[in-house]
């Protein structure tokens, strides 16, 4: 059986982080390099969905990221005046878990410390390099890291994907952008208290709005916005949070409750312009791979970023453990693309059909037809999505 003698994992965020842990087991020694400080916050959050949550439970982790956030086990549509117009059960699959990004990472880290694996901290990559059965990470304060092999799990706009495939350095730009929030700890819950084991969207004529409960006592809210042209966007990227507050306030004025109340009691806010990776041409060469967002960003429409990149972990380390490298590569791209890709676009098409703006009688066969009848396809095709199997 070929082993690599040693794995440098460019990106410590979450598939990084567990890709160490799965490459541990198997006598790999992977070195973290991390470009941002050992102590850097994490803004956000994110929902871990069933298939992410088993991955996290090998792991041995998904007990302290379940008790930092909130169990989901359900997602409810309503329409702007409160009417429910749509129900999906997710717990059939297992649990979601909502949560804030910060204990995701901090249970994660806390694994790989205890593990003993070799972290660099603020080790930014400026070049890889490849000679003979190595590979040479350069970084900016002008060390190296020598590894067997490299994976590229640094995220939506990596640096490692830019050295492999320069034509397609960057990410594609969506043109929406997401804004949202933590609301201060008890400033503001729901109307339905069955609404803490919910993910609940909200839809209008034209705009849509998210909620769901991150923790035992805060809630996060988001949305996502097409804005009119670079100008706006500009706009929406930069002005105080105060002038974001009041014109979000008004996109939302007469929504039914929580809409105002959580844009009103909002303390923490984050924005966010949404890129994804559709397509690319392959996911490796040589000694070197990527994976995760690097592979295959989406938007947060798409629900799956965490999960997928969790199981990509999952799957190429056990593939890396049993083959040769670029024989590992070759069959984990075979197994994850078709899967990546497609959640990827349907991401992107809930975030385009999140744009369409719908009349009286549009919202009629949207609240009382369509939502209804689409509400139990959604549900058997996430079930689909969550119990697939994903073994190597």
């Amino acid at each position: 059986m070929h082993k690599p003698r040693r794995a440098i994992i460019v990106g410590g965020g979450i598939a990084g982080s567990a890709l160490s842990l799965f490459l541990t087991r198997t006598g790999v020694r992977p070195v973290l390099v991390e470009a941002y400080p050992k102590d850097a916050s994490t803004g956000g959050s994110l929902q871990i969905a069933p298939n992410g949550v088993r991955v996290l439970a090998e792991l041995g982790v998904a007990d302290a990221i379940a008790a930092a956030g909130q169990r989901a086990e359900s997602m409810v549509f309503r329409n702007h005046r409160g009417r429910v117009i749509g129900v999906v059960k997710t717990g059939r699959a297992g649990p979601s878990i909502n949560v804030r990004r910060q204990p995701v990472h901090a249970a994660l880290r806390a694994a790989v410390e205890r593990q003993g694996v070799e972290t660099r901290y603020e080790a930014k990559l400026v070049d890889i390099a490849v000679r003979g059965s190595q590979v040479i990470a350069s970084l900016a304060d002008g060390s190296s890291e020598v590894g067997d092999f490299l994976v590229g799990a640094d995220g939506v706009h990596s640096r490692v994907r830019s050295w492999l495939l320069g034509e397609h350095a960057k990410p594609r730009d969506t043109s929406m952008v997401s804004i949202g929030g933590l609301c201060a700890k008890g400033a503001a819950s729901p109307p339905d208290a069955d609404d803490e084991t919910r993910v609940v969207f909200l839809a209008g004529p034209k705009h849509q709005l998210g909620y769901s409960k991150m923790s035992s006592d805060q809630w996060a809210w988001w949305c996502h916005v097409h804005p009119e042209d670079e100008a706006d966007r500009t706009a929406l990227m930069t002005m105080p949070f105060d002038a974001l507050r009041d014109r979000l306030l008004e996109r939302y004025r007469g929504w039914c409750a929580p809409s105002e109340e959580f844009i009103s009691s909002t303390e923490s806010w984050l924005r966010t312009a949404i890129h994804d990776v559709p397509r690319l041409p392959t996911w490796h060469r040589g000694p070197v791979v990527i994976l995760g967002d690097a592979a295959h960003a989406m938007s947060p429409a798409g629900g799956q970023g965490a999960s997928l990149a969790l199981e990509d972990a999952r799957v190429f380390a056990k593939l890396v453990a049993a083959l040769p490298m670029e024989e590992a590569a070759t069959r984990f791209e075979g197994l994850r693309r078709v899967r990546a890709e497609k959640i990827v676009a349907q991401g992107y098409a809930n975030d385009r059909r999140s744009l369409r703006e719908h009349g009286a009688l549009g919202m009629w066969m949207r609240d009382r037809v369509f939502m209804p009848m689409f509400s139990s396809f959604i549900e058997r095709a996430l079930h689909q999505l969550y119990t697939a199997d994903t073994s190597a």
